[in-house]
């Protein structure tokens, strides 16, 4: 009887976590990865200007395509202005998110068509219009990082939620930053992890009406002593960052707690939120329901954390599965863990 409860109890406490069990897959080819969806029984990872398709079966290279150009088949990308390309998938389509131009590509890479846009944003279509997040805005002529709709010729913006996030010589830079999704947009909606010290995701419909916000109770993480000195190390030698490294030091403040959402991602009805809970090299990742009933928890493998950077998190979630791109520096190779989150 004793035996049985010690294992009821220890079943209770294991189940609502699950570790990843699989051994990780190398990738070839790969160097920098800015991008990582799996869909549509494939893997995309964009690197800079090209995008390299894999088959999910065998994780072979199927294709790919792209290159820094302006041409039809290309993509406006300077590498040396910070600013990531984006890709996402609407309606089957991958899109592909480059300066003022959005490409159309069928799932097995192949080209459909381009459109040039009059707005330098990350763009989403959604209901007939676009979501557009970049550079908006704020008081005293200070930019943010803002999310505004835009009729179907990019005109009569809408800004409907405005970060505290301040872009273009900050007068305090504060990390962690609050870090957005690179694809907000699902089923007409879109969804903002929309404060810094609470659990809360404001969603609002394809006009940016606000039509509900999802907040939990989320107990806080204390960010640990020695995450200021690691943040300036990470700008002193960082290639993209250390020449600002004197005035980073001069603005940088660190909160005392992490935000309660480091990213989220919206998949097959479900939103799956990344948070700043740790085991070791492994984070936290909650499944929720579109209305915000928690489904299940896991932890999964990312890669290495960086204090500051333009570039969304190397996970995607497809079929139950959470898989992560994360590099082996000791192989100097990327390899794509999976994690069973049924």
């Amino acid at each position: 009887m004793k035996k049985t409860l010690i294992l009821f109890l220890v079943t209770i406490f294991i189940l609502p976590y699950i570790i990843y069990s699989e051994e990780p897959v190398e990738l070839t080819d790969l160097v920098r990865p800015s991008m990582f969806i799996v869909d549509y029984d494939k893997v995309y990872i964009l690197e800079e200007a090209t995008v390299y398709v894999y088959s999910l079966k065998d994780y072979k290279l199927i294709k790919k395509f792209g290159k820094a150009g302006e041409g039809p088949k290309e993509f406006k990308y300077d590498g040396n202005d910070g600013r990531p390309l984006s890709m996402s998938f609407f309606k089957g389509q991958l899109i592909v998110n480059s300066t003022n131009k959005m490409s159309f590509f069928n799932q097995n890479g192949n080209y459909i068509k381009e459109n040039k846009v009059t707005v330098d944003r990350l763009l989403f279509p959604i209901n007939g219009k676009f979501l557009g997040i970049g550079p908006t805005a704020g008081e005293k002529n200070k930019q943010f990082i803002g999310f505004t709709i835009y009729d179907n010729k990019f005109k009569s913006p809408k800004v409907i939620f405005l970060s505290d996030f301040e872009m273009n010589n900050p007068t305090k830079l504060v990390l962690p930053v609050t870090s957005f999704t690179y694809n907000p947009v699902y089923k007409n909606r879109i969804y903002i992890n929309a404060n810094s010290d609470d659990f809360k995701i404001g969603v609002f419909d394809h006009n940016g009406k606000k039509e509900f916000v999802i907040e939990k109770d989320y107990p806080k993480v204390k960010i640990p002593g020695n995450f200021r000195d690691e943040a300036l190390e990470f700008f002193r030698t960082n290639p993209r960052f250390k020449n600002a490294y004197e005035y980073v030091k001069r603005v940088l403040k660190i909160r005392t707690y992490f935000p309660p959402i480091r990213d989220i991602q919206i998949v097959r009805d479900h939103i799956y939120v990344l948070t700043f809970k740790r085991k070791g090299d492994l984070w936290e990742c909650i499944k929720f329901d579109l209305k915000g009933k928690e489904k299940r928890r896991t932890f999964i493998k990312l890669d290495a954390y960086k204090h500051f950077s333009f570039y969304p998190i190397l996970y995607s979630v497809y079929n139950n599965n959470i898989y992560s791109l994360v590099e082996d520096e000791d192989d100097e190779v990327w390899k794509i863990y999976v994690t069973d989150f049924k």
